[in-house]
């Protein structure tokens, strides 16, 4: 990740919207759909309570087009609309609203990774309920309330199972297949390092070393990157995660087992 922040807020309203300043420009997300708005095009923004709107220019006689977060933050919408205003450039276009492009937006592997858990989640809870609920009407109300509690459970231990997977996974491949180069301490669990492209970015990896090696993809070089660790260190993890998932494994099967048999009593 970079190392400069931006001082303006990240406005986050209802319904996922999201609003915030990138460089020269304002980026409006809202479900799946992104809008791009150029600067020139900014008439004017304005925190309205728990609102901001953003007024975009237009030709004389005409209504201009207005986009609303509401929702947000009364404070961060204050702080947005002043750091924004403060940015406006004096020569603005004459109709903003054609500036405006749409698209889709790009999601970060840790960003994608958490909407994939949390469809997932709504898939494993309405399949749970609907198996308790035919299991009770099978007439094994225990078996179906003890599946009720228990299978989450286990699909959680399970799924935590297989993620610690990726830790070893990555420390063999990264080192051997990826870029390997000097990171140095800044503090805990915070290495800086440069990338192929000359930016600056960080390791949140374990150590008090000066400098560290730290291992990344060349294709991605905005993933997130791995401690490079002798092959000793990485058997033993790889040997601990690895039980770690046999567990998780079994306690899911023993739970589909506990349905089976609710199944077959009932």
């Amino acid at each position: 990740m970079s190392t400069t922040t931006s001082p303006v807020p990240v406005l986050r309203g209802s319904g996922g919207t999201t609003l915030q300043a990138e460089e020269d420009a304002l980026v409006l997300s809202r479900r799946r759909k992104e809008k791009r708005i150029p600067l020139q095009a900014v008439r004017q923004v304005r925190a309205e309570g728990r609102a901001l709107a953003v007024e975009l220019t237009a030709p004389a006689g005409t209504t201009p087009t207005v986009f609303q977060v509401r929702g947000v933050s009364a404070v961060a919408a204050t702080v947005f609309a002043d750091a924004v205003t403060a940015c406006l450039p004096e020569d603005r276009e004459s109709d903003g609203a054609a500036l405006v492009t749409e698209g889709t937006p790009t999601e970060s592997e840790d960003e994608a990774y958490f909407r994939t858990l949390k469809i997932c989640a709504w898939v494993v809870g309405l399949v749970t309920v609907g198996v308790a609920v035919a299991m009770m009407i099978t007439g094994s109300r225990a078996s179906a309330l003890l599946f009720l509690f228990t299978n989450p459970i286990t699909l959680v231990i399970a799924v935590l199972g297989l993620y610690t997977m990726r830790t070893p996974y990555y420390e063999w491949y990264l080192p051997r297949y990826g870029i390997t180069v000097e990171a140095v301490y800044r503090g805990p669990r915070n290495y800086a390092y440069t990338d192929l492209h000359g930016t600056t970015r960080t390791a949140a990896v374990a150590g008090t070393a000066p400098t560290r090696r730290i291992a990344y993809h060349p294709d991605r070089a905005g993933g997130e990157p791995f401690a490079a660790y002798s092959w000793i260190y990485k058997v033993f993890r790889t040997l601990y995660c690895l039980a770690f998932l046999i567990v998780a494994l079994s306690l899911f099967a023993l739970n589909i087992y506990l349905a089976v048999d609710g199944f077959q009593r009932g």
